[in-house]
């Protein structure tokens, strides 16, 4: 019988309940939920959840189909702790524990680390991936200096991919939805050399129409879906001590426009300005070419795993991965008709990483791992723009107010011209363009290590450190392609840089973690863990204002502390899970909207969090498991004066989380019937550090259903509706037309349905 598998294992005083896992099967071996006894590598060795001290979640294959989990925002929902914006698959928002890392700057580090198959793939605008065909993915909440290195400031996400097996395996699904959706996956498993050589090629497509209705003839409805993913694999095991796995991933999305839709100007007259309803977004000006708004992204990677037992305490890891992302994203900041602005962002990113991990166990009382890591980075970003100086001075001088902006055409003369530094009257131009680009190269040595003692049978004391060197270079070049603006004689959103102009610097520091585990009894484990994060320095300079050179934010640092239970009840029907944290974080890195309207990184000063999750799973029969989770999270400034944000919340964090999911299994005649509805909620969000009203969401709550029907052991068929009580609500407000004080909405998904046939083997 197969139920749905969600684990959790947020460990800790008040932990964090994920929704856990929908156990397998009644028990296991040890007669516990399949919660606490799911293996997984978090600490780098294979562990179950129940013995690991972090915060870690970890969701399996299983669970990502019951659920109908195929992207980071919708697994995020039922993870405590942890939250997904995706504007597009090129500029998503990670958070952990109400840290965000959504920076599309090359020169600035994430703060969570993504890793796929142990590859960083945490740069913003290639950290996106599809989540099909996967063993599980784990995410550990809280600083991992030893365990994920760079990036993880405040917790790392594992994407752990389904590696090929010497016995025949495959399986083939298709469905169709509303708006148009048209779905396939699929893999297909087998040995090419028997016990040696093995082989597993899988892929997906996703397609639907936009779910933004567009007003404009020569752009497609927006926010649609357009993705496929191709994985290959291979596995050579010469020896039964020796093992490689070779992964190459391919992905390409191109999605039409995002729905960047203002709040205050009528897409046409008499129309709503609500983000769920149709919207009049544009580009004009042959701009690139006369590229219509959209993205157009792929992602490359090329992974080799390599492993060797010395013997059956000590084995060398080799991890190297190639991973290159090309990304061109066409949107509309001011969200509306006019051809006011148009912008793009042409980014590009390529990194080489060599890890070489050594892991040992000494009379079954001392384990851990040591090792050495390089990372090479080089990327751009470039962000041309252009903008219609008649329109843009008639915004500026008050001609152009809401609810309703004319045609450009029909502006009164005297708007169409400016006198110049001579005093000469000169036209204003329908056409300028601005181009702006950020450079980023990084080189990283890092030695890190780990060790777990047994003090006793049932304590376990945990401690790791981690050095890390890194020699950065910054660059920026601002661009004039047909001269200065009339407008302001210079530019609009930039400044010359007069060339390219670049710093370089290195940078060094220590990260470390403690841990403590002590098993009060079979059943009931209590554990605290100490942690520092590091998020590296940052070299920039602003491209408003590059005159003022190149300024260095310091490494921003998080000092966290932990505490919590897990345990397992009631015969083992029930897993009880609960954490309590803390953070204290210094030199906050973020950004703030310049004079010119531009993201600008800053030192915001500090910042604390605290706060408290639970989890529970349980299953009183083999015929229905219940998960639940709840999370709590106050993450606030610090209260300083003359910081930016004194006291305010931290952006795209909640204070409250929770979800709630069930499974039954009912027999039917034509086969076993699997039924899971879930319900996700979370408190008001603010969607930037400003901490205003205009720029949030109230809470809200979404309910999904899943159904399938086995009809044999090979064929099913299954359904789904997610959204299903068609709640509106906003995934992100503001952006760049907030700096102009008319800021954009964009709407999140309204109710989907659809049907699906497969067949597994």
């Amino acid at each position: 019988m197969k139920t749905c598998l969600f684990t959790t294992a947020s460990v800790v005083l008040l932990s964090a309940l994920v929704p856990p896992a929908f156990a397998q099967d009644a028990g296991t071996d040890e007669g516990e939920l399949r919660q606490n006894t799911v293996t997984v590598t978090v600490q780098k060795r294979e562990q179950i959840l129940r013995d690991v001290p972090v915060a870690v979640s970890a969701v399996d294959a299983e669970a990502l189909n019951d659920l109908g989990l195929a992207e980071f925002d919708q697994l995020a929902r039922f993870v405590p702790g942890f939250e997904v914006q995706e504007q597009s698959p090129n500029n998503p928002g990670f958070v952990i524990r109400g840290i965000t890392s959504d920076s599309g700057e090359s020169n600035i580090e994430p703060r969570i680390a993504v890793f796929q198959d142990g590859i960083s793939i945490s740069r913003s605008r290639g950290s996106v991936v599809e989540l099909f065909d996967l063993e599980r993915v784990e995410v550990a909440k809280g600083p991992q200096p030893t365990l994920f290195g760079r990036g993880a400031l405040i917790g790392g996400v594992n994407v752990i991919q389904a590696k090929p097996q010497f016995d025949f395996g495959a399986a083939a699904t298709v469905g169709v939805g509303n708006l148009n959706e048209v779905f396939a996956e699929g893999h297909i498993t087998n040995a090419i050399v028997q016990d040696q050589l093995a082989f597993r090629l899988s892929g997906r497509l996703r397609q639907r129409d936009g779910y933004v209705e567009s007003l404009n003839p020569n752009e497609d409805d927006f926010n649609s879906q357009d993705m496929i993913a191709l994985r290959g694999g291979l596995t050579w095991t010469p020896d039964a001590d020796l093992r490689f796995d070779l992964i190459a991933n391919y992905q390409e999305d191109s999605p039409s426009g995002t729905s960047f839709k203002s709040g205050a100007f009528e897409p046409i007259p008499g129309a709503s300005t609500d983000a769920w309803d149709p919207a009049n977004l544009n580009s004009f000006g042959n701009f690139l070419g006369g590229k219509d708004l959209g993205l157009d992204r792929e992602v490359y990677g090329l992974t080799l795993l390599t492993t060797y037992d010395f013997s059956d305490s000590l084995s060398l890891t080799s991890i190297t991965g190639y991973r290159e992302f090309e990304s061109l994203e066409v949107f509309d900041p001011d969200g509306f008709g006019l051809p006011l602005f148009v912008f793009a962002e042409d980014a590009e990113g390529e990194q080489f990483s060599q890890e070489l991990r050594l892991n040992f166990d000494v009379n079954e009382r001392l384990r851990g791992f040591v090792g050495v890591n390089y990372f090479d980075e080089d990327g751009s970003q470039r962000v041309p723009l252009t903008y219609d100086e008649r329109a843009v001075q008639a915004f500026l001088g008050g001609i152009v107010t809401p609810p309703v902006a004319p045609d450009v055409e029909t502006l009164p003369d005297f708007n169409l011209t400016v006198f110049d530094l001579n005093g000469t009257v000169v036209p204003l131009k329908p056409i300028h363009n601005e181009v702006f680009t950020n450079f980023g190269e990084t080189t990283s040595y890092e030695i890190f290590g780990d060790v777990s003692f047994d003090v006793t049978d049932r304590l376990e004391l945990t401690g790791g450190v981690r050095y890390t060197s890194d020699e950065k270079t910054s660059g920026l070049l601002v661009e004039f392609p047909q001269g200065p603006s009339n407008v302001t004689f210079a530019g609009l959103f930039v400044q010359d840089t007069g060339g390219l102009i670049e710093a370089s610097d290195e940078f060094d520091d220590v990260t470390w973690r403690v841990a403590a585990k002590y098993e009060v009894s079979d059943f009931v484990n209590v554990y605290a863990n100490a942690a520092r994060g590091r998020r590296p320095e940052v070299i920039t300079a602003s491209a408003g204002s590059p005159s003022a050179g190149f300024t260095t934010l310091e490494s921003e640092l998080v000092d966290a502390f932990e505490a919590g239970i897990k345990s397992s009840l009631i015969d083992n029907q029930l897993n009880l899970n609960a954490s309590v944290f803390y953070y204290d974080y210094s030199n906050f890195q973020t950004t703030e909207v310049n004079d010119q309207g531009l993201l600008e990184p800053i030192n915001a000063g500090d910042a604390t969090a605290e706060g408290a999750e639970v989890e529970l799973s349980y299953e009183p029969t083999d015929y229905f498991t219940l998960t639940a989770s709840y999370g709590y999270n106050k993450a606030r400034f610090d209260e300083e004066a003359g910081a930016p944000f004194s006291g305010n919340k931290l952006r795209l964090s909640p204070d409250q989380t929770a979800s709630l999911a069930a499974k039954f299994i009912v027999d039917t005649p034509v086969g076993e019937l699997s039924l899971v509805p879930s319900a996700t909620w979370q408190s008001e969000v603010f969607f930037d550090n400003t901490e205003r009203d205009a720029i949030s969401q109230d809470g809200y709550a979404l309910v999904n259903f899943n159904a399938q029907l086995d009809l044999t052991d090979t064929l099913f068929v299954s359904a789904y509706v997610t959204n299903l009580l068609d709640e509106e609500y906003l995934i992100d407000a503001g952006n760049t037309g907030d700096a102009f004080g008319i800021p954009t909405f964009i709407a999140g998904t309204p109710q989907f349905y659809g049907i699906r046939f497969g067949a597994r083997y």
